[in-house]
């Protein structure tokens, strides 16, 4: 079993090879945008980043997220330590096409995404 943070919550999702596998799921609206939040927990490497297109399409169609209104923020833990990388893609309907993931190097963005993190779990 991964170590899923306890903020997420486990969601199963088919990855690119059409297995089952688990990840940190979180959704939090904030300022009229979903953010949902996902990680693969310290233990599962690449996980999001190689079945990003795969995990986003499963979670817009089975959440009716509308993509143009979300920020997909993936949560890494790397040497120990949290790592948040923005996802973007284009959208053809649910299908994410022609993505890519951008660090969020700023301490003010990194707070942010702590504090809406935060705030889900308060209102849970």
């Amino acid at each position: 079993m991964m170590a899923i943070p306890a903020s997420f919550s486990p969601l199963q999702l088919h990855n690119r090879l059409n297995r089952l596998v688990e990840v940190g799921f979180r959704r939090v609206r904030r300022g009229g945008r979903d953010l949902v939040f996902l990680t693969a927990g310290s233990e599962a490497g690449g996980l999001v980043r190689k079945n990003f297109e795969t995990f986003a399409g499963q979670i817009v169609r089975e959440f009716r997220i509308d993509p143009v209104e979300a920020d997909f923020i993936e949560l890494r833990i790397e040497a120990g330590e949290p790592r948040w990388y923005r996802w973007h893609a284009q959208w053809v309907g649910s299908a994410p096409m022609e993505c890519a993931a951008e660090a969020v190097e700023g301490e003010s963005g990194r707070r942010y995404l702590t504090q809406a993190l935060e705030a889900s779990e308060e209102a849970a």
